[in-house]
């Protein structure tokens, strides 16, 4: 017998676009999982080299709260429709950190060879020699392409010995809302930087992103907040911040075309009479003038030196002849910022800022919202650092990590607000900063929702919200005549107690119960609210990687 089947062609092309494969896989630092099948829930996790190894486009690797003692390294490749991402779990705060404490050990926290349309969202990477890095495209001159389409986000990259993160050779490159800080400290290797791009093509975005307390401490030649490196020509910067490091606040060589909008600048340039090529780093340093300068658009920037001889005497080095706008500079001190040299770093604009409120320019790369940057995050204190060397004397700032932990992952440490009318000049907009309330992770074995035979799941319990109402997202699952799912229970916040009620069974034994209505929660049962005169509510925690790692051997000519 034969049969006729006849397809709509939308609906072929629905199919047609389907990924091949699209699994969940939750990882653990204990995790003994292998394969996807094995790790669906946070109940049962699977190892984050086994994530790694065989994540595949359409994949998404979540990965629970602690210490994964254990280079990331994605074997895979995802495709534009299907990316692969490796993302903090709910509430999360995983860490991918080194314990050696070898300088000449090249290899990478989160690194890949071959892998395209990957993304990564949350995690923290401390104590190696790169923190993030696609593989490097042998030979300066190349036309090799490397691989690339990198989303990171939500992810902060410090005490490597190294470079925080670098995308080499490759098209398309976003990093945003992120913190680089306290790399470049290696003397065995440098051309170290918070953020580096090096001949990346396409379009490449830096956004919210946080570089202090950088260095090159190989050479004394780098060690800026940002670099656009060698033929990385079009890339944009907007809402950026970067204090404290070793040479320039922006660094930009042999690159056109770089757009630098509503960044704030302070205090860089720390090598003093150490820097070397060039010994007066600046603020900004425009190398090769010629090509550096050429289709500029640089607007709405504070830009504030140090004023101290020979690195930061002056604020920029080779200021373009045009695409300059409505930019702030000044050398010393400022009073343009909330406190600077404060507990909590907090470059808000001070009230008194009238230079600066309102006196922005909008059009082309004007952002609509600000970098929303939780000054919290960041304590006043010498630092801790990991794996690869010491830190320095002169470095002020540390990563509050537990503070970062207790909100519930790096997404907590930025919380845009919209910018309205004539932009203010800076990373931020004036008026205070939102901030959201603590995010605890969800353990294992409570708010999975799953259906089949016998009684149903126990809802997973809600998150204390100060002052807000908490709910669980329990659910149960019944078989035919079993008894529905048990409640899900929250916990009593401090002005207001929500418990609801686990979803109904279904009567078909296989289903799932309906989740419950929820306030501010999501589906593992994590409570967070904004609090904020800003009034917006920050998405839920945010995730990131999991995997092995490589060595990265980086050639350069000097720059001139």
């Amino acid at each position: 017998m034969r049969y006729a089947f006849s397809y709509s062609l939308p609906l072929l092309a629905l199919f047609v676009a389907l990924p091949a494969h699209a699994a969940d896989w939750y990882v653990s630092p204990t995790g003994a999982g292998t394969t996807a099948a094995a790790c669906p829930t946070r109940d049962t996790p699977c190892s984050l080299a086994s994530a790694a190894a065989g994540a595949v486009a359409g994949d998404t690797v979540y990965l629970t709260s602690g210490s994964y003692q254990q280079p990331l390294f994605v074997a895979n490749t995802g495709t534009e429709a299907a990316p692969i991402t490796f993302k903090a779990d709910t509430c999360s705060t995983p860490i991918i950190e080194s314990m050696a404490s070898v300088d000449a050990d090249q290899t990478s926290g989160v690194h890949s060879e071959v892998g395209e349309y990957l993304v990564f969202d949350g995690l923290v990477v401390r104590g190696w020699s790169t923190g993030f890095g696609n593989r490097w495209a042998d030979g300066t001159e190349s036309t090799e392409v490397s691989n690339g389409h990198w989303t990171i986000k939500n992810c902060i990259s410090y005490s490597n010995g190294r470079t925080g993160f670098t995308f080499f050779s490759a098209a398309n490159f976003t990093l945003t809302n992120s913190i680089s800080a306290h790399n470049g400290t290696s003397t065995a290797h440098s051309w170290s930087s918070g953020v580096t791009l090096f001949e990346a093509t396409g379009t490449n975005l830096v956004q919210g992103v946080v570089s202090f307390e950088n260095t090159d401490e190989q050479k004394h030649t780098d060690g800026s907040g940002f670099i656009v490196d060698e033929d990385t020509n079009g890339a944009s910067f907007i809402n950026n911040i970067a204090f404290g490091n070793s040479g320039s606040c922006f660094r930009l060589t042999k690159s056109s075309g770089t757009v630098f909008v509503n960044n704030t600048c302070y205090h860089n340039a720390q090598f003093g009479s150490q820097a070397m090529g060039p010994s007066n780093p600046s603020e900004l340093y425009f190398t090769n003038g010629g090509v550096t300068i050429q289709n500029v658009n640089f607007k709405n920037n504070v830009i504030v030196g140090t004023g101290t001889a020979p690195a930061g005497s002056q604020a920029i080095q080779n200021q373009p002849t045009s695409g300059w706008t409505t930019n702030l500079v000044s050398v010393g001190a400022t009073t343009l910022f909330a406190a600077p040299d404060g507990t909590n770093p907090d470059f808000t604009l001070a009230a008194s800022a009238m230079t600066a409120i309102a006196k922005g320019t909008a059009g082309a790369g004007t952002p609509t919202t600000d970098v929303g940057f939780d000054p919290k995050c960041l304590v006043k204190r010498a630092p801790q650092m990991f794996g690869m060397v010491a830190g320095l004397g002169r470095w002020q700032y540390d990563i509050d990590i537990d503070y970062v932990t207790m909100k519930g992952g790096v997404a907590k440490c930025f919380n845009g607000g919209m910018r309205a009318g004539t932009p203010d000049i800076g990373a931020y907009k004036s008026g205070a900063v939102a901030t959201v309330e603590s995010c605890v992770p969800k353990p294992a074995g409570t708010g999975v929702i799953s259906g089949g035979g016998g009684a149903g799941n126990v809802g997973g319990a809600g998150n204390v919200a100060t002052g807000g109402a908490n709910s669980s997202t329990g659910g149960g699952a019944t078989a035919a005549g079993g008894a529905p799912g048990t409640a899900g229970v929250a916990p009593i916040g401090s002005a207001g107690t929500n418990a609801v009620a686990g979803g109904v069974g279904t009567s078909a034994g296989s289903g799932n119960g309906a989740p419950p209505a929820s306030v501010d929660s999501d589906a593992s049962g994590c409570g967070c609210r904004v609090a904020s005169s800003r009034g917006s509510e920050l998405p839920g925690a945010l995730g990131l990687f999991g995997l092995v790692a490589f060595g990265i051997v980086r050639r350069r000519r000097d720059r001139v």
